[in-house]
C-alpha cells in the first residue's frame, strides 16, 4: 500500500497490468545498484547491537553479509541469525499512535519488540564502518541463505512496497562526496513475523525522501508497515531530541516548479499521448536525481533538459537518463542529470510519455478522471505552486473543462482543441472530460462567474443500479434494457439539478468572500463526474459526486436515508470552500491537513446558516459531534480516543478505520466553530467581526503558501480576546492552551450542571446552581457557556464560566428575557466539543 496524504484527499495510486518499459537512456550507477547482491564478505557477531534513534537492533548470534560495493561504497548488508528489534517512542503522542497500530492498550503500551531471523539493510551513513568494528571481515562464496533473503526482499520491494528504495541510495551516491551524515539514510527491512512486512528508517532528508508518500514533511524517523489490513505509518516523527522539544523540520525540496506546459492528446480509446515541459529552479547544490510523480501506466518515452542560460535553445536540449521500473513493480519515476546542478539554476525539463488509465469511459460520454494527481509528470502536488498552460486535443463531440481560463478553442482533423492558462501559481492542475451542457451566472459580490457543466447522457452506474433494483445479474441484455423495465431510478435529469448546484455555488461564493476575502480566480466551474460519492476541488474547478445529481425520490428508491441527504446538502459548499482552503492557501504537511478539510467543513456549515438558518448550523455541529464521539461498527475505539487532529490520516488504523475522517473533517471543523463562537462579541454591531478579521488576516498573510498549524495559531493570537487568555502569560503563546488541547490533544471533557431558573423581577430571570467539568487532566482548561433554551432547540448564552481540570463552579447569572426559558445547561448549545 502506497500512502499519499494529498491535501484534499488521500489517494492510492493504482498499479495495473505490466508493460514493457520504453527504451530510454539508462543510468549506469542506478543499474549497478539494482544488481548488487551479497558478495561473500561477512562478519560473524554475537551480542552486538545497533542504535538508530528510537530503534535498537540486538544481534544475539549470526552474521552480516555485505552487498557488493557500488562506486567504491558498501551500501547494505543482509543479516542472517537471531536477534531482537525494539522501538521506544520518543513522545507520548507517538507511544499512543504505536499502541493503536500495533494492537496494544494505549493506556499501558510502552515499546514495540520484534524478534527476527533475517534483516536486509540499505544505508548511506557510516553503518558499514560500525559493523566492521564488531569483528573481522572474512571473504568466500556468497551465502545461500543471505542471497535467498535478499531476493525475497527484492520481490517484496517490487510487489508489495511498490517503492524503489534504490533511488534513495542513488541520490546520495551521485549528489554527495563520501558520507554526509546531514543527508544520510538508514533502512532496515523486516520480512514479516509477529509484525507484517515492515521498514524501520532514519532519513535525514525526511520520510518523504523514501517515496513512502507525499505531504509527510521533514519527519525523519519512520516505522512503516506494508500490509493490506494492518499497514501504514506506525511511527513517524523527528529524531528524539527534536521530537521531545516539539520541533518539526521542513521537507527540503530539491527543486521549485515555476511553470508547467502540458500538451495532451486523448484518442478514442481514452489512451493519451502527451508532452510536459517543467520550468523549475534548483533548490539544492549538487542536484542530480529529480523524483517525478507520474501514474505508472504513463510510460516516459523521452526526457530532455536545458539550462535557460544557454544561448542556443534547440542545441542545448540534452538527453536525460530515466528511472521507471515496470508498471507492476517498484515504479517510482525519476530523471538523472549528467552533472551536478547548482542552487539557483533555472532548468527546463521536457518529458514525452504515453499510456492509459487516466480516463475511464462510464457510458454515453460520461468519463471518470482516475489519475487525478498524476495525470501529468510533476514535482509535487499540494506542495509546490506553479503556473500552468495546458492544451488538450480530444475527439470532436467531447470537450475539456480545466482549471484557469480558456484562451483558445478550435476544431481540426476530427479533434476539439482547447488551451487553458493559469497565471496565478496553484497547487495542482486538473480537468474534466466528456460531453457537457453549461449553465452560468456571475455573483456581483464576489466577482466570481459560477459555471455548471452537466452531462445529458446516462452513465453506467445508473444502468447498473437499475439492473440491481430488478434483482438482475448484469448480463448484456439486462444491462441494455435496464432503463425500461421494473423498478427503476429512471433517467437522471442533471440539467434540472444543475440549477441547484448553481445556486449553491453562487451562495458559497458570496458568503465565503464576505468572511474570508476574495479569490484570485474569476471563474469556478462545477462539473458533473460519474464517480458515485467522491467529489474533489481543483483551483477554479470542482468535481461533484454523481449522487448529488439525484433527487430525493431517487435517493429514497436506493434506500439512501438522512445521511445521504446531509451529504448532498453540504458537499457543494464543502468543495467550493476548498477554493480558499486548499487552493488559495495550502497546508504544510499531513499534520496540518485539517487547515483544508476542517476549514471546508466549517465553511459548509456557515453556508447552511446563511441559506437555511441557525437551526441548520447548530444541527450540523450536533451531527459532527456524534460522529466524533461515537464508536461505529468496525472500530474498537471512538474517533476522539484514536488520536489528535494533528495526527492526520495516521489516526486511521485497523482498529480505528473511521477515525481519520472524523478527526480531520468533523473535529477539525469543530475547532474552527469553537474559535468563532468563543471570539464572538455580543456587544458589537457584528458579533463575528473579530473572527472575520482573523480569517481574512490568515488568507491575506498566507495566500499562495502552505501554512502550518503553528502559522495559523500565530494569526489567531493577533486577534485573541483578553477574556480567552486562560493560561496567563504563557511564553508559548496566548492561545497555546487552546491549540494544545483541541488540535494536538485527544482529551474530550464531559459537562454536567444542576441549574434552576427563577423570576428576578426587573432583572429578568436568575440562573443559579452548579456546573462541572469532568474526566479531564488537571491542566485542561476551557471557557464554557451557560446556555438557556428559550424555545425548543433555540438557545441563548446567558454567561460564561472558566473551568480548569475536573472542577465544579457556582453559577449565579441574570438574563433579561420576556418569558421564562425552558431550561438552563452548561454547554447546552454544544459550543464546546464534549463527550455528552
Amino acid at each position: 500500500m502506497r500512502l499519499f496524504a494529498c491535501g484534499l484527499l488521500a489517494v492510492l495510486i493504482p498499479h495495473f497490468a505490466a508493460a514493457a518499459p520504453p527504451a530510454v537512456l539508462q543510468d549506469p550507477t542506478y543499474l549497478a545498484l539494482r544488481e548488487m547482491r551479497p558478495d561473500g564478505r561477512r562478519i560473524v557477531v554475537a551480542g552486538a547491537s545497533l542504535q538508530r534513534d528510537a530503534f535498537r537492533f540486538r544481534f544475539d548470534e549470526g552474521a552480516f553479509h555485505f552487498l557488493a560495493p557500488v562506486e567504491g561504497r558498501t551500501l547494505g548488508a543482509v543479516f542472517v541469525g537471531r536477534g531482537t528489534f525494539t522501538l521506544s517512542p520518543a513522545t507520548e503522542a507517538e507511544r499512543r499512535r504505536l499502541a493503536f497500530a500495533a494492537g496494544g492498550d494505549p493506556r499501558t503500551y510502552e515499546v514495540l519488540s520484534e524478534p527476527f531471523r533475517e534483516l536486509v539493510f540499505f544505508w548511506t551513513d557510516a553503518s558499514a564502518a560500525e559493523l566492521e568494528a564488531f569483528g573481522a571481515t572474512t571473504t568466500g562464496e556468497p551465502d545461500r541463505a543471505a542471497l535467498s533473503a535478499f531476493e525475497a526482499h527484492m520481490k517484496r520491494q517490487k510487489k508489495e512496497y511498490h517503492t524503489d528504495f534504490h533511488l534513495r541510495l542513488l541520490t546520495e551516491l551521485l549528489e554527495t562526496t563520501g558520507i554526509d551524515e546531514a543527508r544520510s539514510s538508514f533502512m532496515a527491512f523486516f520480512p514479516g513475523g509477529q509484525v507484517p512486512t515492515a521498514l524501520a528508517a532514519v532519513d535525514r532528508r525526511g520520510a518523504e525522501a523514501l517515496r513512502l508518500g507525499s505531504g509527510l514533511g521533514g519527519e525523519d524517523v519512520v516505522f512503516f508497515v506494508q500490509d493490506n489490513t494492518k499497514g501504514g505509518l506506525w511511527y513517524l516523527t523527528e529524531r528524539q531530541d527534536e521530537a521531545r522539544a516539539g520541533k518539526f523540520s521542513p521537507f527540503p525540496r530539491a527543486a521549485d516548479a515555476l511553470h508547467y506546459a502540458i500538451d495532451t492528446e486523448v484518442d478514442r480509446d481514452e489512451k493519451i499521448r502527451a508532452t510536459t515541459t517543467i520550468v523549475f529552479n534548483v533548490e539544492q547544490d549538487g542536484l542530480r536525481v529529480l523524483p517525478i510523480l507520474l501514474l505508472p501506466d504513463l510510460r516516459i518515452e523521452e526526457a530532455k533538459f536545458w539550462l535557460e542560460s544557454a544561448e542556443n535553445q534547440e542545441a542545448a536540449w540534452t538527453d536525460l537518463a530515466v528511472v521507471q521500473e515496470g508498471v507492476d513493480d517498484d515504479n517510482d519515476a525519476a530523471v538523472i542529470f549528467p552533472t551536478k546542478l547548482a542552487r539557483g539554476q533555472r532548468i527546463q525539463l521536457r518529458l514525452r510519455y504515453a499510456g492509459d488509465r487516466v480516463l475511464e469511459d462510464r457510458g454515453e460520454n460520461n468519463f471518470a478522471v482516475g489519475a487525478r494527481l498524476a495525470w501529468y509528470p510533476n514535482l509535487g502536488v499540494f506542495a509546490d505552486p506553479a503556473t500552468f498552460e495546458m492544451t488538450f486535443r480530444v475527439p470532436a463531440g467531447n470537450e475539456v473543462v480545466a482549471i484557469g481560463e480558456r484562451v483558445s478553442q478550435s476544431t481540426a482533423n476530427g479533434s476539439a482543441i482547447s488551451t487553458w492558462r493559469v497565471e496565478t501559481p496553484v497547487q495542482v492542475a486538473g480537468f474534466n472530460y466528456g460531453k457537457f451542457e453549461r449553465l452560468e451566472r456571475r455573483d456581483d459580490i464576489s466577482g466570481v462567474n459560477v459555471e455548471v457543466y452537466t452531462n445529458p447522457g446516462t452513465p453506467t452506474v445508473i444502468r447498473e443500479l437499475n439492473a440491481m433494483m430488478n434483482g438482475e445479474r448484469l448480463g448484456r441484455e439486462m444491462y441494455e434494457s435496464s432503463l425500461d423495465q421494473g423498478p427503476s431510478l429512471g433517467k437522471v435529469d442533471t440539467g434540472r439539478l444543475a440549477e441547484a448546484a448553481l445556486a449553491d455555488g453562487l451562495n458559497s461564493a458570496k458568503v465565503f468572500t464576505t468572511w474570508f476575502g476574495k479569490l484570485p480566480f474569476r471563474r469556478v466551474a462545477i462539473t458533473q463526474q460519474s464517480q458515485w460519492t467522491f467529489g474533489q476541488s481543483w483551483p477554479s474547478l470542482i468535481f461533484m459526486p454523481y449522487v448529488s445529481f439525484l433527487d430525493g425520490t431517487q435517493r429514497s428508491r436506493l434506500g439512501l436515508g438522512l445521511g445521504a441527504k446531509q451529504f448532498v446538502d453540504v458537499v457543494g459548499h464543502h468543495e467550493f470552500a476548498h477554493q480558499w482552503w486548499g487552493h488559495l492557501l495550502g497546508w504544510h504537511s499531513y499534520r496540518d491537513q485539517w487547515l483544508s478539510e476542517g476549514f471546508a467543513e466549517f465553511s459548509a456549515a456557515l453556508a447552511l446558516q446563511y441559506t437555511v438558518g441557525w437551526r441548520a448550523y447548530d444541527a450540523f455541529w450536533k451531527n459532527a459531534r456524534v460522529r466524533v464521539v461515537t464508536r461505529t461498527p468496525g472500530n474498537v475505539f471512538a474517533p476522539w480516543e484514536a488520536g489528535a487532529v494533528s495526527d492526520g490520516f495516521r489516526s486511521g488504523t485497523p482498529r480505528t478505520p473511521s477515525a481519520s475522517f472524523a478527526l480531520i473533517y468533523e473535529k477539525g471543523g469543530y475547532v474552527v466553530h469553537m474559535l468563532r463562537l468563543l471570539m464572538r462579541d455580543p456587544s458589537s454591531e457584528d458579533p463575528d467581526q473579530r473572527f472575520i478579521a482573523m480569517m481574512k488576516d490568515f488568507t491575506t498573510t498566507h495566500a499562495g503558501k502552505n501554512p502550518s498549524t503553528e502559522d495559523f495559531q500565530r494569526i489567531v493570537e493577533r486577534h485573541w480576546p483578553k477574556e480567552l487568555e486562560l493560561a496567563g502569560d504563557d511564553p508559548k503563546g496566548r492561545a497555546d492552551w487552546f491549540f494544545r488541547q483541541w488540535v494536538h490533544g485527544w482529551e474530550l471533557p464531559r459537562y454536567s450542571s444542576k441549574l434552576t431558573i427563577e423570576n428576578a423581577g426587573a432583572d429578568g430571570f436568575r440562573i443559579q446552581g452548579k456546573a462541572d467539568q469532568l474526566d479531564v487532566p488537571p491542566s485542561f482548561r476551557m471557557r464554557v457557556p451557560i446556555d438557556v433554551e428559550v424555545e425548543k432547540d433555540i438557545w441563548q448564552t446567558a454567561g460564561w464560566v472558566t473551568l480548569v481540570g475536573a472542577q465544579s463552579v457556582d453559577v449565579d447569572l441574570n438574563l433579561l428575557l420576556e418569558k421564562k426559558p425552558r431550561r438552563a445547561l452548561i454547554n447546552g448549545r454544544g459550543i464546546v466539543l464534549a463527550r455528552d
